[in-house]
């Protein structure tokens, strides 16, 4: 299961529970076209849990329009306990010009905040 949820207007925000696979990443992909129709510059919120499902092909998926949109966001927090997902976070500082930040799932409420101002 994806839940989409908005901090703000330009804020787009994402919790995977469950199945992270293609038609999620199509998903997500038209969620932010759409906020990137109306503004300039988004920022971007993903939360994992235990119970997501991450595919990675789905991941690689979506390097494409990372590499179109990159330069279009202003602030990208992860939150996930999983090392192997901070870890290619972490390799995608290449494809975007935003400030990418890591946060394990008990720094939720922090990563909230950093991504709300």
């Amino acid at each position: 299961m994806l839940s989409t949820f908005s901090l703000a207007d330009n804020i787009i925000g994402f919790i995977i529970d469950g199945s992270y696979d293609e038609d999620a990443v199509e998903i997500i992909q038209a969620e932010v076209n759409g906020k990137l129709e109306i503004y300039e510059k988004v920022s971007f919120y993903v939360e994992d849990t235990v119970n997501a499902d991450i595919s990675l092909k789905a991941i690689l998926k979506s390097l494409p329009f990372k590499i179109k949109t990159g330069n279009r966001f202003e602030k990208v927090a992860v939150v996930t306990d999983r090392k192997w997902i901070q870890f290619l976070s972490t390799l995608e500082r290449l494809f975007f010009n935003a400030e990418i930040r890591i946060f394990s799932t008990d720094q939720r409420l922090t990563a909230l905040q950093w991504i709300s101002h």
